[in-house]
């Protein structure tokens, strides 16, 4: 099985995420779990970054969305209400779906292959008479720069971006079968 074009695994990501919008109780709670046990065996360490980043969104949506909604109130947890905590683990559900989907994402596509999938998705762009290759060569300077920040703890200077090269990935097989999932993906979304 070829490697697949980057712009069809962000395509994918996408869908997955809008799905996620459209589900809630217990389908989006065991899809939430499912891709994030997927993440964490096969992206820990990207999903651990992310969660650990968000820990702060995490806990201000359960107490925003537990203790601030109206509702019946919960009897052994004062000043929260049912409704409120159901609705606070929907979307933490959805937070957790998306993390997950950039964990992924970050995994599987090194930062010239994200740039370059990015930019392949960007070519709508072109109607509006706005440059794709502008988008990319930012977004390129910008995961440089986090780059050298992640390294500056080690003792040796990140090299700056002196030119950007993009891989090329021809469209195969695989990129078919993604595009097809991420279409019943979003399918299901508009007919649930």
């Amino acid at each position: 099985m070829n490697h697949p074009h980057p712009a069809s695994l962000i395509l994918l990501g996408l869908a997955v995420l809008l799905a996620a919008s459209f589900r809630d109780g217990t389908v989006l709670w065991l899809g939430a779990l499912g891709l994030s046990l997927v993440a964490l065996l096969s992206a820990a360490s990207d999903l651990r970054l992310l969660l650990r980043r968000s820990r702060w969104l995490l806990l201000t949506m359960l107490v925003m969305f537990g203790w601030l909604t109206p509702g019946t109130p919960v009897p052994l947890i004062p000043g929260a209400t049912q409704e409120g905590l159901l609705l606070a683990a929907e979307n933490i559900a959805r937070l957790l779906v998306a993390l997950s989907v950039v964990a992924l994402i970050l995994k599987s596509l090194s930062p010239p292959e994200l740039v370059a999938g990015i930019r392949s998705l960007l070519v709508p762009l072109a109607l509006l008479n706005i440059s794709r290759d502008r988008i990319a060569v930012r977004l390129a300077l910008t995961l440089n720069e986090v780059e050298a920040s992640r390294n500056a703890g080690a003792d040796e200077a990140a090299p700056a971006l002196s030119a950007l090269t993009l891989p090329v990935s021809a469209i195969g097989a695989t990129d078919v079968v993604l595009g097809a999932l991420a279409g019943a993906l979003l399918l299901g979304a508009w007919l649930a």
